[in-house]
């Protein structure tokens, strides 16, 4: 007798996880950097065209400054992320508890402020003062961030939800007695982030956001632009699907502040070098990674699964399943056969659906390495973009071509559990006509 798994015990501590107030604060928050990314590196592509013969003949025509407009909205979308975010994240915690969400997002911004150096120190060791390293507002900042978000946010819920405020009479218009009621959780958060101040300043020597920067920020950064970390990645984006559980938006939500580091970093890195390479510091795990390549044609990358459908299956119910999730998958979208095949809890296809997106990882990690393909840059692509086109923006035609390489890979592993749940169907359908 073969024993059954009691999922409750896996998947109770994963919801609950899940299903927790900063989590969800952290996954709706860090979706209001998504335009600012994007469409911020237009303008960078533009201001960083990667051939000196058509820079060249553009300057000819605009003068040698005609980036600079470009690079402008750079410093306006990638490089101030990690104070949008701080905001956001603010924002998401208190209207997700059901409070006025406007003063906590406002709350949030003056409090990262309040733990910032006023003065910026230049690399000459030149002190000026009322001046501030924007390098904190981006990608360096972004962790120190979501930490300040996120603890304004509840503090600022606390004392709303248990009504310690100042009250106002009734006759006074809702929209100032709301302001009114911020002032009390204001005076605690600014008193609390002068104290993280003072207290970072005397024991680190440094800022709070600094601080943070060097003994969590750097080390995660590290961590996950590893073979180990991209790995771990891939395998639990599979894994908490296969249990019903959203694992794009669960591991995105621990992982996009990190992987959108790495990848402003590589801009960063770009503008001042000019060039991207592994040994002289550019990353090779970031957003791209993910967005591009974990999840191409959705999560298990399951291309070849709809390939065998659409192709090879006997089945009646298989054949109308892949031609009803054959779109879908050309912009990553695979919820059709994840709960129509079922993936979800189905035994056979654990295997492939864990093992392929692992595979990937590891094939597009060390094609990044050995330099087959450049380290993603500020190239930044919604997730939903298409099969191969997003392969060619974002890494040229070897970033297309290793998408090929992947849904081929897919379509390899996928198919012979394919053939054996297909059988399955079959069976049951001829049985059932009996």
């Amino acid at each position: 007798m073969t024993k059954r798994i009691d999922t409750t015990k896996i998947i109770g501590p994963i919801m609950k996880f899940v299903n927790m107030k900063g989590v969800i604060a952290l996954k709706d928050g860090m979706l209001a950097i998504l335009p600012l990314t994007v469409v911020g590196s237009i303008f960078l592509i533009i201001g960083q065209i990667p051939s000196e013969t058509i820079n060249n003949f553009i300057a000819g025509i605009f003068g040698k400054d005609w980036t600079e407009p470009f690079m402008q909205v750079h410093a306006g979308t990638f490089a101030i992320m990690g104070l949008i975010s701080c905001f956001s994240i603010g924002y998401s915690y208190a209207k997700n508890d059901d409070v006025e969400p406007l003063p906590a997002g406002v709350l949030s911004v003056a409090a990262f402020f309040i733990t910032l150096r006023s003065n910026f120190i230049t690399p000459d060791g030149e002190i000026l003062g009322d001046a501030i390293a924007r390098v904190w507002f981006g990608g360096q900042g972004i962790i120190g961030a979501i930490i300040i978000g996120l603890t304004v946010g509840a503090i600022y819920s606390f004392f709303i939800r248990r009504n310690i405020v100042i009250k106002m009479p009734e006759q006074v218009p809702e929209a100032i007695s709301k302001q009114f009621a911020a002032m009390i959780p204001a005076f605690v958060i600014f008193l609390l982030s002068m104290l993280v101040y003072l207290i970072s300043k005397a024991v680190a020597g440094k800022t709070f956001i600094e601080w943070i920067y060097t003994i969590i920020q750097v080390p995660l950064q590290g961590l996950t632009d590893s073979l180990p970390g991209v790995i771990g990645i891939a395998f639990f984006i599979s894994f908490l699907w296969w249990f019903g559980v959203h694992g794009q938006s669960v591991v995105n939500g621990i992982v996009t502040s990190l992987l959108t580091a790495n990848a402003v970093a590589n801009t960063d890195l770009l503008l001042k070098k000019g060039e991207l390479v592994v040994d002289k510091g550019a990353h090779i795990v970031t957003q791209q990674f993910l967005d591009s390549f974990l999840i191409l044609s959705g999560s298990g990358i399951t291309f070849g699964l709809v390939v065998a459908m659409l192709f090879t299956a006997k089945s009646q119910q298989y054949k109308a399943l892949g031609k009803v999730a054959s779109f879908p998958a050309l912009f990553n979208v695979n919820e059709p056969v994840v709960f129509g095949f079922p993936i979800v809890m189905n035994p056979i296809m654990f295997l492939p659906f864990i093992l392929v997106p692992i595979i990937t990882a590891i094939l597009v990690y060390t094609s990044i390495a050995i330099g087959f393909i450049q380290p993603f840059s500020g190239v930044m692509l919604p997730w939903s973009t298409p099969l191969i086109i997003s392969g060619l923006m974002v890494a040229g035609w070897k970033g297309a071509l290793l998408q090929i390489v992947i849904l081929a890979i897919s379509t390899v592993l996928y198919f012979p559990f394919f053939k054996i749940q297909d059988n399955i169907a079959l069976k049951s359908e001829q049985e059932g006509n009996k």
